[in-house]
């Protein structure tokens, strides 16, 4: 049937689209930063059927993202008039959302930022009814502390501050637009690393300092080639419901900084003995991740410099 062949074309990227799918397969990222300008760069081989639109906030990265996209918009997602026009020709929605500037915000600039944002996009949906998948990147913070054991997609979130709080009350706005006619996908990343955000760089800084800590709370990080390719599989997939995207190894926080800090022959960090001091130790399961057919390009962080081969799989 023909509905049958447009799905196949949809979730069969190198093969040629039909003229008639060319105009409802429009995507929007709203929001290029970090994993947004990741994905934006995995898609350019799909260009020629998967026209693609870029928001940004700020005017000067205009040129920056002209040449990955067929349109820029500079859209502040708050406002309904820009977040309509961005969305009024796509089929499917990313919203890689995060404050605006480098600085970290309070709680408010929080809400601001995703509360907001979520609650303009849903006075939008009876003007968007094309719009077919929303997929969105949260963040593992919403997980609360297990004690070091593991965590999946089932456990209820225990928000440990009001960022994270945030967070979880923008997963229920944007997973109460599922319906019928339109799916929607929660990415729950782990910590991001990649070019740009280099291990060994954002750890030198710890070089020679006290913690409280014992250091043997766990941590669970992405690559963000990753966080970018599960972006793409939950697209050609048609994924639906909330999705743990971290890699297969979990690694303690003392494991990680003693050997990044080692390798680049700086002082060792001096750590406490206190293990009520870590804040929140948990590994997070990705069984569904991998069950839904995602292939990890970066399974651990063995390639990242300074860090050594761990697999603490369940």
């Amino acid at each position: 049937s023909r509905s049958r062949s447009r799905t196949a074309a949809r979730l069969c990227p190198d093969r040629r689209v039909p003229a008639y799918a060319i105009h409802s397969m429009g995507l929007t990222i709203v929001g290029c930063g970090f994993v947004g300008l990741a994905l934006a760069r995995q898609l350019q081989p799909r260009r020629s059927h998967l026209p693609l639109t870029l928001t940004t906030t700020r005017e000067e990265r205009r040129h920056e993202l002209a040449a990955l996209s067929d349109g820029v918009m500079v859209c502040d997602a708050t406002n309904p008039t820009q977040l309509l026009r961005a969305l009024n020709k796509s089929r499917r929605a990313v919203f890689c959302l995060g404050p605006k500037g480098d600085r970290q915000v309070n709680e408010d600039g929080y809400r601001q930022t995703f509360i907001a944002s979520f609650t303009c996009l849903q006075s939008l949906l009876p003007q968007l009814p094309d719009l077919q998948q929303i997929l969105y990147t949260s963040s593992c913070s919403i997980y609360g502390n297990a004690d070091g054991g593991w965590v999946d997609e089932a456990a209820p979130p225990d928000p440990r501050n009001g960022h994270a709080q945030v967070l979880v009350e923008s997963e229920q706005l944007i997973g109460a637009m599922a319906d019928g006619r339109r799916n929607v996908c929660i990415l729950r990343l782990g910590a991001l690393y990649g070019p740009g955000r280099d291990l060994d760089t954002r750890l030198k800084g710890l070089a020679g300092r006290e913690q409280s800590s014992d250091g043997q709370q766990f941590t669970n990080w992405i690559h963000v080639e990753d966080a970018a390719g599960a972006l793409i599989a939950a697209m050609d997939g048609e994924w639906n419901g909330v999705v743990n995207v971290v890699n297969d190894a979990p690694i303690c926080l003392k494991d990680l900084v003693d050997h990044s800090l080692r390798r680049q022959g700086l002082d060792p960090v001096q750590w406490g003995r206190s293990a009520n001091q870590r804040l929140c130790s948990r590994r997070i399961n990705n069984e569904r991740l991998k069950a839904l057919g995602y292939q990890l390009q970066h399974p651990t962080l063995h390639s990242q410099s300074g860090v050594f081969p761990l697999s603490q799989a369940p």
